[in-house]
């Protein structure tokens, strides 16, 4: 028997106006509750869950629960094929059981830190094109779930291509303000985030920066490894940037072998320190030992802060440039105050 002719015309009415709903649902908090209520109303339990397939397609998390604590859910991970929810996405096909007894791989480390007791579970995964993306797992259901399969496996179906098409928004906004290379935002984020930083500040009072970064005779990179190689390089340094950043601040690729940081809540002292800290890690760090070599870097640094150096963007981001090339006239390797 097929699913359709299991289920009532309303019932495939409902699927249809759930499907619209879903698949024109971009943000994620919307879009996940909309499911494990649909989820709630067609199966009365204990408690539903949702849990998503990680970046590296190999591991289950809970992304959102309803009748758990998520703070007891969000360190649990399930391997695919591991525990019911596991089974069922690694096989790709819904999984009841009435008593968990029976169940010789039953995950039991959700009721271990919850302290709710499973008796019965139904798993229903989600599936696009042949890939799993995660799994609806509702948790001792008020009556038996065989009545309720056909129909829950249908929810299932729209919200793997509700979650496929949020993934996808959530790769083209990221790649519309990053940049590809490095990772770092890109100028077309800076600009927006200048203006909103300025806005803050003048509300708020405190002041933000920004640090002009220019790599020392970069070209001779390049000439003596190459450009995939620079490329790597750029990369590298990149994460050298990253992890001199507190909460808040951020890099960007400015262009070619340029970047700016910036600073929020960072006065003139405090601005200098930092791209002092980041100016010392380019000194200590061998470059391209991945690939058998050990290159040392330099760079060129200028600061600016508002309100303290200039009250616009455009002056800010002057000055600090100008400070930056300042340096490098004078002999590169150096952090100059705007």
């Amino acid at each position: 028997m097929t699913v359709e002719n299991t289920l009532t015309a309303h019932q495939l009415l409902s699927c249809v106006e759930l499907g619209k709903a879903l698949t024109s649902e971009l943000r994620s908090e919307r879009l996940f509750s909309t499911i494990l209520r649909k989820v709630s109303e067609l199966l009365p339990a204990e408690n539903w869950s949702l849990l998503l397939v990680d970046e590296s397609g190999s591991e289950l998390r809970f992304e959102l629960s309803v009748g758990l604590d998520p703070e007891v859910l969000k360190d649990i991970r399930l391997a695919l094929g591991e525990g019911i929810a596991g089974r069922a996405a690694l096989e790709q096909k819904p999984l009841y059981f009435e008593d968990v007894r029976d169940c010789d791989f039953f995950f039991d480390e959700v009721d271990r830190v919850s302290g709710c007791v499973t008796r019965s579970v139904v798993c229903v995964p989600l599936v696009f094109v042949g890939r799993t993306l995660g799994v609806i797992e509702v948790v001792n259901p008020g009556a038996s779930a065989d009545h309720a399969l056909p129909l829950l496996s249908i929810i299932a179906d729209y919200a793997a291509i509700a979650v496929e098409n949020m993934r996808r928004y959530r790769e083209i906004q990221h790649l519309a303000i990053h940049d590809d290379l490095t990772g770092l935002y890109n100028t077309r984020y800076l600009y927006g985030a200048l203006e909103a930083s300025i806005a803050e500040a003048e509300s708020a009072g405190a002041p933000f920066s920004l640090v002009f970064m220019d790599m020392d005779n970069f070209k001779g990179v390049v000439d003596t490894y190459g450009h995939l190689k620079g490329s790597q390089t750029l990369q590298e340094v990149a994460a050298t940037i990253r992890d001199c950043l507190p909460e808040k601040a951020f890099g960007v690729a400015y262009g070619g072998d340029e970047f700016v940081v910036v600073l929020e809540g960072f006065g003139k002292e405090a601005a200098r320190r930092k791209a002092e800290e980041i100016r010392t890690g380019l000194r200590k760090t061998l470059y391209l030992t991945g690939h058998g070599h050990s290159v040392s870097l330099s760079a060129s640094f200028g600061t600016a802060t508002y309100p303290d150096d200039a009250r616009d963007l455009e002056g800010l981001l002057a000055l600090a440039d100008h400070a930056m090339f300042e340096v490098k006239g004078a002999g590169r390797n150096a952090v100059k105050q705007g």
